[in-house]
């Protein structure tokens, strides 16, 4: 399989975070991120994987600089994100977008979904008039499955599911083209699990979006995911397609994360064939 032109580079990202050292109790560093590589092709789903604190969360903050990374480089179609001036990286937010794990706190509850939505447009959008922000939160919330009612409704009046499809909604209404994915279906029933995930894979085909997808639940991870790198420790161990990384885990990490699958033999032979299909 040819490999797809690199949208985002990540070189070297470390994070070590330090307290202030006094005479009497010196600073202890700790390094939650280190030395960590990858790169993500245009139109590809790469998934980030490994044990709760292994870092992916805050693999996922660094290359939005939403946390700042210690030392590293992270490139964007080629260009630096960490020589980005603040306001330069604000009018990348039109390219890059995050969609959070609890959807129930990345809202405003005094707000209504609607306005919400359209807050980046009205924000980092040229065309500001509301008439046409609204027709565009309209068009988004239908195409995310929500009725045209729910841009008057409050977060609270939305069940989790509802909240993470209008999370995406906000996410995609400045149409990005790179989406981190953090946790995105964790909190949320299997049911609802799948339909959001095949929702994603709906929407990444029709706006041509490429995604980083951060996540503990393998299953997922086999069904969603083009390539895989397994982060242990803060650093990642393995990287490979995702099938070779089920098939033939090198790294000792990753044969005690796939062995949790207790339905691994079955399911993949479903995610071989998806994948030989596409």
């Amino acid at each position: 399989m040819m490999e797809k032109e690199p949208l985002l580079e990540v070189e070297g990202l470390q994070k070590v975070y330090g307290g202030k050292k006094s005479f009497l109790m010196p600073g202890k560093k700790v390094t939650a991120v280190k030395d960590v590589n990858f790169h993500i092709g245009k139109g590809e789903t790469f998934g980030l994987i490994g044990e709760s604190g292994s870092g992916k969360t805050t693999v996922g903050r660094m290359i939005l600089r939403l946390i700042e990374p210690t030392s590293g480089k992270i490139l964007y179609n080629g260009r630096s994100l960490r020589d980005l001036s603040k306001k330069e990286m604000v009018k990348l937010r039109n390219e890059v977008q995050i969609v959070f794990q609890d959807s129930g706190s990345a809202f405003n509850p005094r707000q209504t979904i609607g306005e919400q939505i359209g807050a980046g447009l009205k924000r980092f959008g040229e065309n500001k008039d509301d008439g046409y922000i609204q027709a565009q939160v309209l068009h988004m919330l239908e195409r995310v499955g929500l009725r045209a009612d729910f841009y008057h409704r409050y977060p609270h009046e939305l069940s989790g599911g509802q909240r993470q499809r209008a999370g995406i909604a906000r996410a995609l209404i400045l149409k990005p083209k790179f989406l981190v994915l953090d946790e995105p279906v964790s909190a949320l029933d299997v049911s609802v699990k799948a339909q959001i995930i095949n929702l994603l894979i709906d929407l990444q085909k029709e706006f041509e979006l490429t995604y980083l997808f951060i996540a503990h639940n393998l299953d997922l991870v086999a069904y969603f995911c083009d390539r895989v790198a397994v982060l242990s420790k803060g650093e990642v161990i393995e990287t490979s397609p995702t099938i070779e990384l089920f098939r033939n885990p090198k790294h000792e990490t990753t044969k005690k994360l796939l062995s949790s699958m207790l339905t691994l033999d079955g399911h993949l032979g479903e995610v071989y064939q998806k994948r030989a299909i596409i």
